[in-house]
């Protein structure tokens, strides 16, 4: 299981790196003074994505860590490390 869990905190570093690139690319393209409204659709929707993605690894953590015997203590650890 510490493995998984892990495997599965590495993957979620990368979703959160990826979804704040896309964010930064969509704050750039608001600060144009003509804002593209094709490229903010695209990066709407991969923003959507990747917060989809987040969501999805985030509660698979989640789940995973009330697994353990000492379930309170690894969920404050993960969510303090995680900030």
């Amino acid at each position: 299981m510490s493995m998984d869990l892990t495997l599965l905190k590495t993957q979620r570093k990368s979703f959160r790196t990826s979804f704040t690139v896309c964010a930064k690319k969509i704050d750039d393209e608001l600060l144009k003074e003509a804002p593209e409204l094709t490229q903010l659709s695209i990066l709407k929707s991969q923003i959507s994505d990747k917060f989809a993605r987040l969501e999805t690894c985030q509660a698979e953590i989640t789940n995973l860590i009330l697994k353990t015997e000492d379930a309170e203590q690894a969920y404050e650890e993960d969510f303090l490390s995680a900030e």
